[in-house]
């Protein structure tokens, strides 16, 4: 009976499988591709070679042996008939055609004409039918019929692929493993020994041309005792033709770069690599451009009138206009160009960009004019609308689940006629958090405010004209800002005045931006509203924690640093790519200054002084097409060193939710040790849990499901801590062994990925809970697994957010 149960069991399983797979589409002799391998391919770019195939298996649900799309194709082929199509296009063609006809009796032109486009438009849909299927088809995808020819292809491909990588006697094989109409193809890489590059010289007749090769020889991409590849040779042919439109020559074309490349002189699989940059063929030498003159049109989208252009000329060049309208020792600062200088196509660009920062010019386009033997250089631009008006709505979220926001804004470009920007801006939003004093019941937060900021294109300090041209390439800002905020919640209502003056940069080469705030001043007014919030906070200050200080009507002033390195596009899916911001931050010292001691006593106004460093890492490293690994590291330490010894509530920091620790509510998780019991006993996870020190740690393993499906499993770990032990929160200060008091929790999570918007839900599992090492828990553990047991207590979270956590 048993040996019956079994062979029914696989015969289902085999069932099952040969429907997922698709094979009982096929038909006669055909045989299905579900698999290619690639072996012998150390140390080389696997991704690229798989690129290679000449097709490929049916896409497939990760680990599991189902082709969605090709089901979804058959079930279109099934009612498809081409015929339907062509009997659609002929009808179409009669029904329009006598309305043609009637709109030319008429003499309607515009009738006509728009008939003919709708025409054309449903004829085109007939053609996409009968050339890709009908929608279903082309939803889902064919059958990957096995095809011996493609084979031969791939391999062909493959071995020009190592060829060109320096395996000049490289062999590839195949191998293929059928099971029963199924098919899996195994490539075999016989690379051999590699060519080396051993002697690498320049040609030119032009003596100069040769005197500038030679120069920039140390930044050559061909290095010697490396493998000769085709594509660094590519890579280097770009290089010298960069090098030379950088230094005068205006007219070079890179098709007169050549290579010779040598195998069989040096033996040995050395390799010897010529460079020639051979003359125009109509000149014995290259020439060299030089700037005549730079005219800047700044309303080049301006014609039509008959009276001429104005202009006035600064630091040698002619800026021309209808109508005056900017600052031209400003536009000076962005500008690269220059009279009696070397062409450069550096510059040229640098020009473009940097002019295009300002937020000035919807378009700026730089020609040069060599008629009448003059070399000009014209820089064309055409201004934005003064005014400009924005409204922008979507989903937020940031400790809770995601809510509703409205953003609107008006700009005031160029308000000064210095290419100052003004905007006002203002903002409304909901969202729906876990309260601070209640978990299970999330509410909506309101929050609204308005902003006034004025930006200006240029270091506002008193810096020579030399130093601020120079600065000009890293697209200096300087803004100042008037805020006012408020914010709702059920236990507070807290409205928030501020000020700031910032400076920004970057430094775009190396991917970098930052920003320091000089002055940022705020004044806060707090109003609690839940009696029980209130009572929790007397009650802490009691025990000698100053919390409650935090809602107290509070002026705080500090300055910040904040650097952001952006290494290889951080975000992108196709290669690997880092994210390192950090921020340096005091309070207190601005203010220090003055005497506000009287002001203190009259209004008990709250003064913080504290120091904070806050440092987050994330990188990405894709392995494939369809699968990412994804880490982040993020820590931070906020030292209070004022009288009233605590932080502004702002700058706590806060374990715990979405876009932290998955597995502990929002802002819940410690601090230290810290289990929240309440004086019956029982676990009550209800207030938030502010910090002073926080240590992140996670990591993604990301993966395509179908389509825009994804899916992640991830494993968090970390821990906030105070400095200083407190009797209201027992084992919550940092500690020599902090390293065991960090909590790990790990999950699934889904994410629909839209192009334009992600959504995601994250399932986390509590693994290690630190508060049940606590010497305060009447937990007797026997394993670091082992979690508190009681009631309310939840293993599982839910997580609900927009776009990846990292």
């Amino acid at each position: 009976m048993r040996s019956v149960i079994r062979v029914a069991l696989l015969l289902s399983l085999w069932g099952g499988l040969d429907s997922c797979m698709g094979r009982r589409y096929l038909k006669g002799d055909q045989k299905l591709l579900v698999d290619q391998n690639l072996e012998g391919a150390q140390k080389l770019n696997k991704e690229e070679i798989e690129s290679l195939y000449a097709y490929e298996p049916n896409e497939k649900i990760l680990f599991i042996p189902w082709s969605p799309y090709v089901d979804l194709y058959q079930l279109g082929k099934k009612s498809y008939d081409s015929s339907k199509y062509e009997n659609k296009k002929i009808k179409l063609r009669k029904k329009y055609n006598k309305k043609i006809a009637r709109a030319q009796e008429k003499d309607r032109e515009n009738r006509e004409r728009k008939l003919k486009q709708k025409l054309a438009k449903k004829i085109n849909k007939q053609n996409k039918n009968l050339k890709e299927g009908n929608q279903a088809m082309r939803l889902g995808e064919p059958l990957a019929i096995y095809d011996t020819a493609l084979e031969n292809e791939t391999v062909e491909k493959i071995e020009k692929y190592l060829h060109a990588k320096g395996y000049f006697n490289a062999e590839v094989s195949r191998d293929t493993e059928e099971t029963i109409k199924l098919v899996t193809s195994t490539y075999t890489i016989d690379r051999k020994e590699a060519y080396l590059l051993d002697s690498i010289f320049y040609r030119a007749p032009d003596s100069l041309v040769l005197k500038i090769l030679q120069k920039e020889d140390a930044n050559s991409l061909l290095i010697k005792g490396e493998n000769y590849d085709q594509d660094i040779i590519s890579k280097e042919r770009e290089r010298i033709n960069d090098i030379m439109l950088n230094n005068g020559y205006y007219d070079f074309n890179r098709k007169l770069i050549g290579f010779r490349v040598d195998t069989t002189t040096l033996g040995d699989r050395k390799v010897m690599v010529g460079i020639v940059v051979n003359n125009p063929p109509d000149r014995d030498s290259h020439k060299i451009f030089r700037l005549d003159s730079v005219i800047f049109n700044t309303d080049a989208d301006i014609t039509g009138l008959s009276q001429k252009r104005s202009h006035k000329t600064y630091n040698g060049v002619t800026y021309q206009f209808h109508q005056r309208r900017y600052n031209e020792k400003i536009l000076d600062w962005r500008l690269f160009l220059q009279p009696d200088s070397l062409y450069s196509k550096a510059n040229t660009l640098e020009t473009q960009k940097q002019l295009s920062n300002m937020d000035i010019f919807k378009f700026i386009n730089v020609n040069y004019d060599t008629t009448g033997g003059q070399f000009i250089a014209n820089v064309f631009t055409s201004p934005l609308k003064k005014y400009q008006t924005s409204t922008e709505a979507g989903l937020s979220v940031s400790q809770g689940l995601p809510g509703p926001f409205l953003n609107m804004s008006v700009k005031n470009r160029n308000i000064f006629k210095g290419l100052e920007v003004a905007e006002l801006s203002g903002r409304v939003g909901f969202e729906g958090l876990t309260g601070a004093t209640e978990t299970g019941n999330p509410y909506s937060s309101l929050d609204y405010g308005a902003n006034l900021s004025l930006t200006f294109p240029q270091f506002v300090m008193p810096l020579g004209k030399n130093i601020k041209s120079n600065l000009g390439r890293f697209n200096p800002k300087t803004k100042i800002l008037f805020g006012l905020n408020f914010n709702s919640r059920t236990e507070y209502l807290r409205n928030n005045i501020n000020a700031v003056w910032a400076y920004t940069w970057q430094n775009y080469n190396k991917r970098r931006s930052y920003t320091v705030n000089m002055i940022d001043v705020n004044y806060i007014n707090s109003d609690i509203t839940d009696p029980a919030y209130r009572e929790l906070l007397e009650n802490l200050e009691a025990q000698g924690n100053n919390l409650i200080r935090s809602f107290e009507p509070s002026f705080i002033s500090g300055s910040s640093l904040t650097a952001i390195y952006n290494i290889n596009e951080y975000g992108n899916k196709t290669s690997r790519a880092s994210f390192l911001r950090y921020q340096i931050e005091t309070g207190g010292n601005f203010i220090q200054s003055f005497p506000y001691t009287d002001i203190d006593s009259d209004n008990k106004l709250e003064f913080f002084k504290f120091a904070k460093l806050d440092v987050d890492f994330r990188q990405t490293l894709p392995v494939n097409s369809i699968i990412t690994l994804a880490y982040r590291a993020h820590a931070g330490v906020a030292i209070p060193y004022g009288d009233n010894k605590t932080l502004p509530y702002e700058k706590f920091f806060f374990a715990g939710g979405s876009n932290s620790i998955r597995a502990w509510e929002p802002r819940r998780l410690g601090p230290g040790t810290y289990l929240p019991l309440d004086s019956a006993g029982n676990y009550s996870n209800n207030f938030e849990q502010p910090a002073e020190i926080i240590l992140e740690l996670s990591a993604e393993f990301r993966h395509q499901l179908f389509g825009p499906i994804h899916g992640a499993f991830f494993i968090d770990a970390g821990n906030s801590w105070t400095f200083n032990e407190s009797d209201d929160r027992p084992g919550a200060n940092f500690e020599s062994d902090f390293l065991s008091e960090i909590a790990v929790g790990g999950g699934y999570g889904v994410r629909v990925d839209f192009s334009f918007l992600i959504l995601r839900l994250d399932a986390a599992w509590k693994l290690i809970d630190p508060a049940s090492t606590s010497r305060f828990s009447d937990n007797n553990r026997s394993s670091v697994f082992d979690l508190p047991d009681y009631e309310g207590y939840n293993r599982l979270i839910w997580n609900i957010g927009i776009g990846y956590p990292f």
